[in-house]
């Protein structure tokens, strides 16, 4: 039995410590998993505690307050919060976002910025994303222990939209561990 050669590919110079590859043919053996679970639109867990007992009566609204831009913010980030505070009083929702977004982008670690689009978010009625910035401020506001605060209760009043009692009782009491008052 003839022994064979491995193919060679060609290469223009092979540099010592470097490897050829052959190009995709585009067969692979990866296995496509559609984007949506086959079982529909169900919950993967149980919901649990997401009413309240009977008789009991639901949590009122946590008051969700403003935040002051701190210090040193860069002037085209405050005159992007400026047109997102005009906007936001004119009713213009969609467009508040947008300039809040943009601000975001220029000064990404900033967690004034991440709580005012949660605010944002919870006044567009997205209370699970509101949740997940007012986590991410509340993770970047290091010190700020007031922003600390206003952050947990905003998540306590996403968590109260989304049924979760429990939960927004937890991150009220939270929110009251913070004395940055």
């Amino acid at each position: 039995m003839p022994v064979q050669k491995p193919p060679r590919y060609p290469t223009k110079k092979q540099l010592p410590g470097t490897a050829t590859y052959p190009i995709d043919d585009g067969k692979n053996n990866f296995k496509v998993e559609p984007s949506q679970p086959a079982f529909g639109t169900e919950p993967l867990a149980p919901l649990t505690d997401t009413a309240p007992a009977p008789g009991v009566p639901a949590l009122p609204a946590f008051a969700v307050e403003e935040a002051r831009i701190p210090t040193g913010t860069p002037p085209a980030v405050v005159a992007l919060l400026t047109e997102a505070d005009r906007n936001r009083a004119s009713g213009n929702l969609d467009a508040a976002v947008v300039s809040t977004e943009r601000a975001l982008r220029i000064d990404s670690r900033n967690p004034t910025l991440t709580y005012k689009l949660a605010q944002l978010r919870i006044k567009q009625n997205k209370p699970q994303l509101a949740e997940e910035l007012a986590g991410k401020a509340a993770l970047l506001a290091g010190a700020d222990l007031d922003l600390k605060r206003k952050s947990w209760l905003l998540i306590a009043e996403a968590r109260r939209m989304q049924q979760n009692y429990r939960g927004a009782k937890e991150a009220k009491a939270k929110s009251e561990s913070f004395f940055g008052r």
